[in-house]
């Protein structure tokens, strides 16, 4: 009994003092008004769990790496375009699928606010970004062949090691 009645006071001290890790929350503006958002011909709201889904398994590395803890970085997507074009001419059969040329690369419109562990905004702004090399990017097409995203979350990933580089907890391997 006396055993329990002092690590009570231990536990709840240690569970008061634990740190918030960073978080990347991204958010979306009129999906349906993207310039280019669908996966196999899907609508915007229909390829959007599929977006969220991709980016969630990148998300907490991403803010481990560029954000510090109890930061937390929202990201309001107000416009999407992604890498490449569905052209149903090319092939009557398969016709939602997405070819991936130099003319057509990923382009990202965002509004974004980074806040600290009170919650006040310390930075903040809108970016509008696109990378005309991105085929170039073999660490994006290695990663291709199991995401539909991979060339707009390398293209995001890009921009916070340049936004917000020697932030984050984590060594910088770039």
């Amino acid at each position: 009994m006396k055993t329990i009645n002092l690590l009570a006071p231990l536990v709840l001290l240690s569970a008061s003092l634990t740190i918030q890790a960073a978080v990347i929350q991204p958010e979306f503006e009129n999906v349906a008004g993207f310039t280019d958002f669908s996966v196999s011909g899907l609508s915007g709201e229909r390829t959007l769990p599929i977006f969220q889904a991709e980016l969630d398994d990148s998300l907490e590395s991403l803010a481990k790496r560029y954000l510090r803890e109890e930061e937390t970085l929202v990201i309001r997507f107000t416009d999407i375009d992604m890498a490449g074009d569905i052209q149903p001419w090319r092939n009557r059969n398969n016709a939602d699928i997405r070819y991936v040329e130099a003319v057509y690369p990923p382009r990202l419109k965002f509004q974004y606010q980074l806040k600290n562990a009170a919650g006040e905004v310390i930075d903040e702004g809108e970016a509008s970004i696109t990378d005309m090399a991105f085929q170039m990017n073999t660490a994006a097409v290695i990663r291709g062949r199991y995401q539909n995203f991979f060339y707009e979350i390398s293209l995001l990933e890009d921009w916070l090691r340049k936004t917000f580089r020697n932030r984050g907890s984590e060594p910088k391997g770039k």
